[in-house]
């Protein structure tokens, strides 16, 4: 973790409201809602820390500017350990889907996602009322409250500029996630970064619980995801660049972004793409090191109509609609994946090494 005191408090000012967006009305944002007593806030199904960090900080903003009784609702299965250890060591109250009539909700709230991405479980029959997201806006992105800016690092930046404009007392457990989540999103400033998440983490440095955090940052790991590194260094291949690994079935969804995330700083790689299988559905992730590549319009080049997918700058995910039964028709599929983003980038698709002698 990068030192608080370090040369970057001399480069930057931090200013109160965080370098506040302003065309955005947050009073008018609440006005929006008045009345509204019961609110469930989605978060994408498998959420990361920036997802879950983002809904907790919308909810406490929700509870004590209108009063209401706030739902954290969860769509998937929190999977990597790392983010299991956070929702345990800070008690973030997350609630699964299946255990709440979601027709029960006066207002319904999206945060880190959108309608229409392909990565939530929001109803399909209601409207959206809040959207606050720092991915690019999509089509179906339509709310009274909608505050989407994708020139921002974190989504957790946004709620945290609501929080202190708004004066709500950060306590020490919502702010280690906040924290965590800015850590984690931006991999500690050094990736898409703005001048925004560097005065956000400094302004958070000092109310994080540094026991929980580092806990959280290491956290014990079941004998599978030993497996499953195993698997993908093993079945690993690289083109030039780019690096790919098939990691068959998934432990949990979101293990090809943390394999990919591992993939990326081979010496001579510069495009990471994983792919697996959860419950028969194909999850895909790709990373990249190369400042001008946007990956999530990458990413949807790659998938097309055969699934949905996004992200931003280096970081994107997305599914495939058609189901993966067995490692056979995962390797047809994940071949596709491989050759559409060989040729998207220009590489030769016959110059494949296994990355293991």
């Amino acid at each position: 973790m990068p030192d608080a005191n370090n040369d970057v408090t001399s480069e930057i000012q931090v200013p109160a409201n965080l370098t506040a967006r302003h065309d955005f009305d947050l009073n008018r944002a609440l006005q929006s809602l008045a009345g509204r007593r019961t609110i469930g806030v989605f978060m994408h199904d498998n959420p990361d820390p920036d997802s879950m960090a983002s809904a907790w900080g919308l909810a406490r903003l929700l509870e004590v500017e209108l009063g209401a009784r706030v739902t954290l609702v969860l769509g998937g299965i929190v999977g990597r350990a790392e983010n299991r250890a956070m929702v345990d060591e800070l008690s973030i109250p997350l609630v699964p889907q299946h255990q709440l009539d979601v027709a029960q909700f006066e207002a319904i709230a999206v945060v880190d996602s959108q309608p229409g991405t392909g990565n939530n479980s929001l109803p399909q029959d209601r409207s959206i009322d809040i959207i606050v997201d720092h991915h690019p806006a999509r089509a179906l992105a339509q709310a009274p409250w909608c505050d989407i800016r994708a020139d921002m690092g974190a989504t957790s930046t946004i709620i945290l500029q609501y929080l202190r404009e708004r004066a709500v007392t950060l306590d020490s457990q919502l702010a280690t996630a906040l924290f965590y989540a800015l850590k984690t999103e931006t991999r500690d400033l050094g990736r898409e970064a703005t001048g925004a998440e560097r005065a956000a983490y400094l302004h958070l440095v000092s109310l994080v619980d540094h026991d929980k955090l580092y806990r959280i940052c290491h956290p014990k790991v079941p004998k599978e995801h030993f497996v499953a590194l195993d698997s993908a260094i093993r079945s690993a291949r690289v083109y030039g660049d780019v690096v790919v690994a098939n990691l068959d079935e998934l432990f949990y969804p979101d293990l090809v972004a943390e394999i990919a995330d591992m993939l990326l700083p081979l010496d001579s790689a510069r495009f990471a793409l994983c792919a697996g299988r959860y419950k028969g559905k194909v999850y895909v992730s790709l990373r990249t090191e190369v400042a001008d590549t946007r990956a999530g319009g990458l990413i949807r080049k790659i998938i097309g109509a055969d699934g949905a997918a996004g992200g931003h700058g280096t970081m994107a995910g997305g599914s495939l609609f058609r189901a993966s039964e067995t490692a056979a028709d995962l390797d047809l599929v994940f071949h596709s994946l491989v050759g559409r983003l060989l040729n998207a980038l220009g590489r030769a698709s016959d110059s494949g090494v296994t990355l293991l002698p």
